[in-house]
């Protein structure tokens, strides 16, 4: 019997998640979003074919969007801004460093969703734009103190799962993966989840 009662549940969840709803509604979107970053930092030694990797770790983000959709596609503008990282590093015993991180990006993306009116639908996602990077370090040894401020061309890809609540709303989750260029010793990247509702109007 309790086999039985678990395999109905199972297969009426799987129905309700497959069965075709009303249509979602096209047009004008807003979105609010939040989330976790977690950057990289990745070296570059001319006399070496490998890049050696930093993890300087992760913030939360928060970000918002207007965007349009049309049937199976979206583009949308964000702004995306990153809470400020602070970060202990040693690179030798002599050598210690303070570093502060922070960022936030203007961003123009495109999506496609796989089935916008089912209950639950994947996507996939890419975007371009610029990242106002801004990253402080002082060498604790001697004092030194240099900062380095930058706007750099970013490009992100990615791709999640959007749930309907209704015709109009829905709740997006994911992941991207951005990459920030170069800012005076390394490039950065990042590895961003974020979570947040969508509303079509």
């Amino acid at each position: 019997m309790n086999k039985f009662l678990a395999t109905a549940t199972s297969a009426l969840v799987l129905t309700l998640a497959a069965s075709n709803i009303a249509e979602a509604r096209d047009g004008f979107y807003i979105a609010a979003r939040g989330g976790y970053s977690d950057y990289n930092l990745n070296d570059k030694d001319d006399n070496s074919t490998d890049d050696s990797r930093l993890e300087l770790g992760g913030t939360w983000n928060a970000s918002g969007a207007l965007g349009y959709k049309y049937k199976y596609f979206r583009v949308e503008a964000e702004y995306t801004y990153r809470g400020d990282l602070d970060k202990h590093y040693v690179q030798n015993y002599m050598n210690q460093f303070d570093v502060s991180v922070s960022s936030d990006s203007f961003m123009l993306n495109a999506y496609l969703d796989v089935m916008p009116n089912y209950w639950i639908s994947p996507y996939l996602s890419g975007g371009i734009g610029i990242t106002r990077l801004k990253v402080d370090q002082k060498e604790l040894t001697s004092g030194m103190k240099d900062n380095w401020d930058e706007e750099n061309f970013t490009w992100s890809i990615g791709g999640g799962i959007s749930l309907r609540l209704n015709r109009c709303t829905n709740f997006d989750f994911g992941y991207r993966y951005m990459d920030m260029e170069e800012l005076y010793f390394g490039e950065f990247t990042s590895h961003e989840w974020y979570a947040g509702l969508r509303y079509t109007f």
